[in-house]
Order: C-alpha cells, then structure tokens, then sequence
C-alpha cells in the first residue's frame, strides 16, 4: 500500500513538472515567434491606420538578457526592474510636405525680416529669414491609444479550445503621423 502511495506521488510529480516544462516551451516559441514578426497594419472604422503586433511574454531574467537598453531604460525612469509588470515602447515617424507663403515683415521696428507661419489641428510651424540665416520652429501634437487584448488563438483550427494570444494595437491620432516600432513586454513570474 506505501508502496503504491510512493508511486503514485512520483508520477504526479513527474506530470506537473511535464505540463509545467510543456507550458514553459510552448511560451519560449511563441516569444520567439513574436520576436521575428513585423507590425501588422489594419485600417479602423474611422480610416485611420492601426498598427498591431503580438505582446511578448518574457521572464525578468530573460528581459534583462534580450533587452539590456530597455532595463537601462527603466532604472533612468527611477523603477527597480523587479517591481514592473508590463513594459511598452513604440517609436513613430512624423512626416508633412508644408507649403506655406513667405512675408516681408519687420523685427524690433528695424530688421526686415522674411516669416512664415503654418498651422493645423496637429503641426504648426513658425519661421523666419534674416539674411542668410533661418529660425525655424516647429511644434507636433498627438495622441497615442494603445491597447492590450485577447487576440487571435494560437491554433485557430481547435476553435475555442485554443487559447488566445495577447496581442497589442495602438493607433496615433496625428494622420501625418506612422508607427514604425511598437513593443510590449509582459513580466511573469517563474
């Protein structure tokens, strides 16, 4: 009877720490396979375009192996490394041909000067010429929404007997305005 208790327990140890190594492999293959994806562009109701990439599930350890500059990063921001939970960045290029018209105009009631100004709901530049320089300056809103969700499932032929992937969209308001890099990091526990 000890004898079958003893064995018992063995093989349910044995099978946790099977399901546990399985688990363990099937989120480093998908953290790779994430890692080698590229943004995907969707276009919203609204006409906007929305950029959607697969969240990243790393232990710390692993974070800090494969992204040492995004640590570096949050200790800067004054966060011990232990205490975060979710990291995100997303890099974005702003591009805008203005054509706007230039302006005799007077600085200080003696220097002529040449100006210029544009402006919309997202950009406004001011400008001016005095001789052979310029001075510009330039001024960018926007807005960034983001968000994590259950996504698509990971074997879409097991219907709902498959789970789902956390995936990640953001969109910028700015129409000028394009995603080129987006990454989001979920910590987990050992």
């Amino acid at each position: 009877m000890f004898l079958l208790a003893m064995l018992t327990l063995a093989l349910w140890i044995f099978w946790k720490s099977n399901k546990y190594l399985y688990s363990e492999k099937q989120r480093l293959a998908h953290t790779i396979e994430s890692l080698g994806n590229n943004i995907q562009y969707l276009e919203s109701e609204n006409g906007k375009l929305v950029a959607q990439s697969d969240v990243l599930m790393l232990q710390l350890k692993e974070l800090k192996d494969l992204f040492p500059k995004t640590i570096a990063d949050i200790k800067a921001i004054g966060v011990k490394p232990s205490r975060i939970r979710q990291v995100s960045s997303i890099g974005f290029t702003h591009q805008r041909n203005v054509v706007t018209h230039i302006y005799d105009s007077i600085l200080y009631d003696t220097i002529p000067v040449k100006a210029f100004r544009y402006r919309d709901p997202w950009l406004t530049l001011n400008g001016i010429a005095i001789g052979d320089s310029q001075k510009v300056q330039l001024s960018l809103t926007d807005t960034l929404i983001q968000v994590v969700y259950k996504g698509e499932r990971y074997r879409p032929w097991l219907w709902f007997f498959s789970k789902r992937k956390l995936q990640q969209r953001a969109q910028l308001a700015n129409p000028y305005s394009t995603i080129s890099y987006q990454k989001t990091i979920t910590i987990q526990a050992k």
